[in-house]
């Protein structure tokens, strides 16, 4: 059976690029119309105690894939373990997420939405969820994951240009 070479991608062109870049500014100006949905009790919590991006992306995963473990979060959220920790640590300290012990394996730490914000923030991130999937229906499922391939491919590489630090909020 003869193998398949993949073939390397046609660059992208100028008219591509051109296509793209005023899209960005307008899915970021979007998005942050959107803030003030963030429900008035988090958005005090989050300007107190400083919280970043990251620790919205923790409570996102939360609402919609349920208490998981910290490695389970690590993964989801593709940064390391210790970082996944430290975002949890930081979350709970403010009273937005709970950890418990796994009850069929005592050395794993389930986290979750803590009860008080739980209904809150599940109605927020299910708006968001509702938007984005009116918005996807239209595409086949292959325009889909193209669509994902290449907002990672973008987030990947704007995150490369940055310091370690700033990359990290």
């Amino acid at each position: 059976m003869a193998r398949r070479t993949s073939t390397p991608a046609p660059a992208v062109t100028q008219a591509q690029l051109a296509e793209l870049l005023p899209l960005l500014p307008a899915l970021t100006k979007a998005m942050t119309r959107k803030s003030h949905e963030v429900p008035a009790a988090i958005k005090a919590d989050w300007h107190r105690h400083g919280l970043a991006p990251r620790h919205m992306n923790l409570l996102v995963s939360l609402a919609l894939g349920g208490p998981m473990s910290v490695s389970d979060l690590s993964a989801r959220l593709e940064v390391g373990l210790a970082t996944a920790s430290l975002i949890v640590g930081e979350l709970g300290r403010v009273g937005l997420v709970v950890r418990s012990e796994d009850q069929t394996d005592r050395r794993r730490t389930i986290v979750d939405l803590a009860p008080a914000h739980r209904q809150a923030i599940s109605a927020f991130v299910g708006r968001r969820a509702a938007i984005l999937k009116e918005a996807l229906e239209p595409l086949t499922p292959q325009e889909r994951a193209g669509l994902v391939k290449g907002l990672r491919a973008i987030v990947s590489g704007l995150d490369s240009t940055l310091p370690q630090d700033d990359a990290r909020k």
